[in-house]
């Protein structure tokens, strides 16, 4: 059965080793794939905030999985289709409990990023690169001095604190499942993400492909990290990158080269475009 829809990772994954740039291959396969009538879609731990200079450069674009599957945008309209994110009351306690661990963290909230001004010059090894930064903190995030108050009563997609002491994960980990149902991921070694408990971006993309009434066999998947693992599961046409963890490569049924080689863009050429 034919591959009907592409979807992909983005840090370590679509993007170069700036976290910015989709590499040029990348663009030319995956826009050729998308002249052949293959949907297009981003699976991202990002908030739309911060997608959509990756969305320029790649000139088209379908659908956006977003905060690890807390929410799925419908490019062209703007609306999202699928939501699972978490309930205010447990977001404001798991809040609370990165506070107390005073570390830097941001939330994501309806595809926008909050962080606290404080914790700002903090961030250091979790803003990734100084391109990333760039379009972070000029484009994708709202400074806000009380996040409790400020997103009281909103729907919350995603907490993800940029870094961890490898001892304090599994004390962080243990104060956050106190707060309710969790699914607790990373994409860096010393990252951790928070969704509601069922959130993956395995289930989102199995919500897209009902959506779009389609099987895993008509799915191709790209990824790297921890993050990426359920979705990776879930296509039969999923693809580990050559610099993925080891994890999400015995998650895979097939390697492509490294993102720095575009190796989204050389495993659509041979499987899709048979060059």
């Amino acid at each position: 059965m034919a591959i009907k829809l592409i979807v992909m990772d983005m840090d370590g994954t679509l993007l170069d080793d700036d976290h910015a740039t989709v590499p040029a291959r990348n663009v030319t396969a995956l826009q050729a794939a998308r002249e052949k009538g293959i949907k297009l879609a981003l699976a991202s731990g990002r908030t739309w905030s911060i997608l959509q200079d990756a969305v320029e450069q790649l000139g088209g674009l379908d659908y956006a999985i977003l905060s690890n599957g807390a929410a799925i945008r419908e490019v062209s309209s703007g609306e999202h289709i699928y939501e699972n994110g978490f309930p205010n009351a447990q977001a404001q306690d798991l809040i609370r409990v990165l506070e107390e661990a005073d570390l830097p963290f941001e939330v994501y909230c309806h595809g926008q990023n909050y962080l606290r001004p404080a914790d700002v010059d903090r961030l250091g090894e979790g803003i990734l690169s100084p391109q990333f930064a760039e379009v972070y903190l000029k484009r994708g995030v709202k400074l806000v001095p009380d996040l409790v108050q400020v997103l009281a009563g909103r729907p919350m997609e995603k907490i993800n604190l940029f870094y961890a002491p490898p001892e304090w994960q599994e004390r962080l980990r243990a104060a956050a499942l106190s707060t309710g149902p969790m699914e607790i991921s990373k994409a860096l070694e010393r990252n951790m993400e928070f969704n509601f408990g069922g959130a993956s971006k395995g289930s989102a993309l199995a919500a897209l492909a009902a959506h779009l009434d389609l099987g895993p066999e008509e799915v191709m998947a790209f990824g790297d990290a921890n993050n990426d693992l359920t979705m990776l599961r879930w296509a039969r046409w999923s693809f580990a990158m050559a610099n993925a963890m080891p994890e999400a490569k015995a998650a895979a049924r097939y390697q492509t080269a490294s993102n720095h080689e575009a190796g989204v863009g050389q495993a659509v050429e041979r499987y899709i475009l048979e060059k």
